[in-house]
């Protein structure tokens, strides 16, 4: 007869490689900048774009004499009245710029802010 056989010693645990030493070079995280920073700052060259805008969309606001309470279209008028007044508008945007910026940022700048509302959950932090 013969001795049962033992089972083998189960193998040793293996031991835990030791963590890498942190990187000297390497760049802490940045911190995220704040949800009104991240969607409302500009830089410069947007800036500009945005009051070029503004200011675009005034000299059509202002030259059209826009009224929304307006009932009555007439296309021949209109297309004659954007000429004359848009002939009118560009001799009077050399004596008062501030009118026209100041009249498309009431329509451009609202607009811009939900833009960059809408587009906040896809943008980067």
């Amino acid at each position: 007869m013969t001795a049962p056989q033992e089972d083998p010693p189960p193998p040793p645990a293996p031991t835990p490689a030791p963590a890498p030493a942190p990187d000297p070079a390497a760049k802490p995280a940045a911190e995220p900048k704040p949800f009104f920073i991240r969607a409302f700052s500009l830089s410069a060259g947007q800036g500009v774009r945005l009051l070029l805008l503004s200011t675009l969309v005034g000299f059509f606001v202002l030259a059209f004499d826009y009224a929304p309470a307006g009932t009555t279209f007439d296309v021949g008028g209109a297309v004659t009245a954007i000429i004359h007044r848009a002939l009118t508008a560009i001799g009077w945007a050399f004596e008062s710029f501030w009118k026209p910026t100041l009249a498309g940022a009431l329509i451009v700048m609202p607009v811009w802010a939900v833009w960059r509302l809408v587009r906040m959950p896809f943008r980067k932090p």
